[in-house]
């Protein structure tokens, strides 16, 4: 099958494993050198077990493998072609692309032995011990009744994981029978093992980030200063979307656990009871935590559902006291208006006798005015006539509507992009929150 993705190195860096439980020993290598001679000069019958565990340096980074030794492994072992879908889910990538795909049961079953492929995915604490991802295992498993001999590879995202250090301890364990592993499927069961039990813990954690919000939201009221704001709403979005994201996951793996207890009980020469029982019960807990999940989200929902309706009607009741500032602001206006419509012609007549146009006569006690007074009414009518010129152009002109309406500022390049980065950063570091 073509790699449509870069899944291999050139150059191995991290560190990879080949165990052989053979008869009376168990035999180790840990380079790509010895691996590859080791291989090519030593006959398939010897083992009762051989277990390749391969890694990537981070879980956006291709596997630390070269194409050459996986071609080897593949053809020495007689692996089928559809052994190639399970290292393309492990490939470089600089985008948080294919988070909640998993590659389903693949199995290939012939006369004398069974193959079976899928990919896992599941909750991960980083050594930080404050933030989760969501992480990605592959497993392949190949085995031989009748000759009594199985085959895994291990895929593993990033290097000493808990899944390798437990089949590795299993492996290499003397406590094993001389001849053969008790129970060759025992590797299925410490997979699961491993990584499933950090789902409650996950579960948890989001769901304590949930009470924090629902806290604030329900103990808020319309007429106190708000509790939550548009950063809550982001929160319960993201908290909707992690829900989301592990109810899917989740329904994948009951899928995957499934498919792999009806697989496992058609192996009548193994002593499978063992095994089907600890898979069954990692499906019913699968099952439990699915149903709490899709809880938590419809939780989440009605949650954000009332941030955002509280804010709505926090909205309404400011729009509704401004409308009433603006009522009382009418009110005053009025009443101004009326005070001055009462107080404007005496003013007029008081200002207008008390000019310099006009005096009293002492001798005769009457009022005598200047022939000059024409020029007071001239002016009067410029200057009226130059007002409602001016307010006539700037009505027509929108100048007022222009200078009053909102400005928006493109602002500096060097700050958009700073912004676009630090947006990019945040979502690389959650869905890490969310986050792979």
């Amino acid at each position: 099958m073509s790699q449509p993705h870069q899944c291999f190195v050139d150059e191995v860096s991290a560190p990879i494993k080949l165990i052989d439980v053979l008869p009376l020993s168990r035999r180790e290598l840990s380079t790509v050198q010895e691996i590859e001679e080791y291989i090519s000069h030593t006959d398939v019958s010897e083992y009762s077990h051989r277990h390749l565990s391969i890694c990537q340096r981070t879980s956006w980074r291709p596997l630390q493998v070269t194409r050459g030794l996986l071609e080897l492994f593949v053809s020495k072992h007689d692996i089928t072609d559809s052994f190639w879908d399970l290292p393309s889910c492990f490939y470089y990538r600089s985008e948080d692309v294919e988070i909640n795909f998993c590659l389903p049961v693949n199995m290939n079953k012939t006369a004398s032995s069974t193959e079976i492929c899928y990919t896992i995915r599941y909750p991960e604490l980083k050594p930080d011990g404050r933030t989760w991802v969501i992480r990605q295992s592959g497993f392949y498993f190949r085995i031989d009744a009748a000759a009594s001999r199985s085959v895994s590879v291990l895929f593993s995202p990033t290097p000493n994981s808990t899944a390798h250090r437990q089949i590795e301890d299993l492996l290499l364990s003397t406590d094993n029978s001389s001849k053969s592993l008790k129970s060759p499927l025992r590797v299925h069961e410490i997979l699961f093992s491993a990584y499933f039990p950090a789902w409650r813990h996950y579960i948890a954690f989001l769901e304590l980030k949930l009470i924090s919000h629902t806290s604030a939201t329900f103990t808020s009221f319309i007429d106190e200063p708000l509790r939550v704001g548009h950063e809550t709403l982001s929160s319960l979005t993201s908290l909707d979307s992690r829900f989301l994201q592990a109810s899917t996951l989740l329904s994948l793996s009951e899928d995957l656990l499934r498919e792999l207890s009806s697989a496992f009980s058609q192996e009548p020469s193994l002593d499978t009871t063992e095994v089907i029982v600890t898979i069954d019960n990692y499906r019913r807990q699968v099952v439990a935590y699915y149903r709490t999940t899709t809880f938590l989200q419809r939780r989440a929902q009605t949650t954000a559902q009332l941030a955002a309706d509280t804010l709505s009607l926090r909205d309404q009741v400011l729009a509704k006291q401004q409308n009433s500032t603006m009522l009382q602001l009418n009110k005053s206006a009025v009443f101004l208006t009326m005070l001055t419509l009462l107080y404007l012609p005496a003013s007029f007549v008081a200002t207008f006798f008390g000019m310099n146009f006009f005096d009293l006569d002492q001798d005769s006690q009457q009022i005598v005015s200047t022939p000059m007074v024409w020029i007071y009414v001239v002016s009067s009518v410029m200057l009226t006539l130059v007002t409602f010129s001016v307010y006539y152009w700037v009505v027509h002109n929108d100048v007022v509507v222009k200078r009053m309406s909102p400005k928006i500022h493109v602002g500096d390049w060097r700050a958009l992009a700073r912004r676009a980065l630090t947006m990019r950063a945040n979502s690389m570091r959650g869905l890490e929150k969310i986050p792979v």
